[in-house]
């Protein structure tokens, strides 16, 4: 178990970022006793609600959120600066962190994180397996290279999450992309088949510690949107080689107090390679919902206390966790018509769900994460339980999509 520390009045936690997804962690810290303070550019964001104080300020802006915070601290210390979101907000707490002398990542390794060229420079240094490269350029002639290449996978040499992430399965599908899109903006690397794992851990001292490993599904080529993650993963047998990986990154970049979400492919040889490797809490509700429900440890706590009082208790579960799955509700294009949450609200089964569109709204078929409608995670004696109770509980809220010319035949019906 984790223990909390008592705390002057006069220690504060910076949250960069005080959006929805951003209030577990604020509401841990405010339980570890700190005085918390939001930062977010829009006034009406909801964690601003369990906030002591406030800064209105863009995330990606640190020299102002910098300036800002000296100001606030007349009184006070600053023990904590923290983050639940991604890309630039991994920057920023790393500029702040270094400004204010809190353990994270050095911050001119920070913006390495957000370049995937640079990462898998790094990646090829510190001999990890990666997909291979496949050098295209916008003067690149298609037409010369070999059938063999393909099929490749495009993505964009910055960003996040599956945006834009593509399969091309051939030379025109290639020609196309080229036309319309600037390839040096982009990666392209050979497709490895195989299954796909995510390693949520903590760093803590320049050393990974594994605290879950799941199992991803998702939707078919050419996009690969995330649709479930399922716990206990089937390739825990692999951990020891993950944990290794993960050393060596904490170890390249000087990390001292970080949350690691890593994602690999496995083959059928059980090789792995390195997708992705950043230092957060991820999203995909992973941190705060599966993590707890799964193993009974508090992540998001755990963090706190390695990144303000420099002091961790690894997982000692060793990963050998309850079943829980994460499943993504999604749709065809048209019109969400009804949803209906009444009925999964006593169902024992079901951890946690939130719809992400409203009743009316236009939704469509996945392309990328944002696509999603929805989301529930439940438990279950066995995975397979556990994926039926997801199953049934979808069915039970009465999701039902329309298409635009049924919504307009109604629309002039009723007019």
């Amino acid at each position: 178990m984790l223990r909390l520390f008592k705390k002057k009045s006069s220690d504060f936690f910076v949250s960069i970022g005080s959006g929805i997804n951003q209030i577990p962690l604020i509401k841990e810290a405010k339980k570890a006793g700190f005085q918390v303070i939001g930062v977010d550019i829009n006034p009406t964001a909801p964690g601003f609600y369990h906030c002591d104080l406030k800064i209105q300020e863009s995330i990606e802006d640190y020299h102002n959120i910098y300036v800002k915070l000296r100001e606030l601290l007349i009184d006070g210390k600053i023990s904590s600066i923290m983050t639940k979101s991604y890309g630039h907000a991994i920057v920023t707490t790393s500029f702040l962190c270094e400004k204010f002398g809190i353990p994270f990542l050095p911050f001119e390794d920070s913006k390495v994180f957000l370049n995937k060229k640079a990462m898998r420079n790094a990646y090829l240094n510190l001999g990890i397996k990666i997909p291979d490269n496949i050098p295209i350029t916008s003067k690149t002639k298609v037409d010369a290279l070999k059938d063999s290449i393909f099929p490749i996978v495009s993505k964009p040499a910055t960003g996040h999450a599956k945006n834009n992430v593509q399969l091309l399965n051939n030379k025109l599908e290639l020609k196309n992309f080229i036309e319309n899109k600037n390839a040096e903006d982009y990666v392209f690397e050979r497709f490895v088949a195989g299954d796909e794992i995510i390693c949520c851990g903590q760093i803590h001292s320049a050393r990974f510690y594994p605290i879950l490993l799941s199992d991803k599904v998702k939707t078919p080529a050419p996009f690969f949107v995330d649709i479930m993650h399922i716990t206990p993963s089937k390739y825990k047998y692999l951990l020891d080689e993950i944990t290794s990986i993960g050393n060596k990154i904490a170890r390249e970049f000087k990390i001292q107090s970080a949350p690691m979400i890593m994602e690999f492919i496995v083959t059928e040889k059980d090789e792995l390679y390195m997708m992705e490797a950043v230092p957060e809490f991820g999203g995909e509700f992973i941190p705060d919902i599966m993590v707890p429900h799964s193993t009974g440890y508090n992540h998001l706590l755990g963090a706190i206390q390695s990144s303000a009082f420099y002091e961790f208790k690894a997982n000692m579960q060793k990963l050998e966790n309850s079943p829980v799955v994460i499943k993504y509700i999604t749709s065809e294009n048209g019109i969400l018509s009804s949803c209906s949450i009444e009925a999964i609200r006593k169902n024992e089964s079901v951890i946690f769900y939130r719809i992400f569109t409203d009743i009316g709204a236009r939704v469509y078929s996945p392309s990328n994460n944002h696509h999603r409608i929805g989301v529930i995670v439940t438990k279950g004696k066995s995975i397979e339980e556990a994926i039926a109770a997801a199953q049934n509980a979808e069915q039970q809220m009465n999701i039902k999509i329309k298409t635009e010319e049924e919504n307009e035949t109604k629309l002039g019906t009723t007019l």
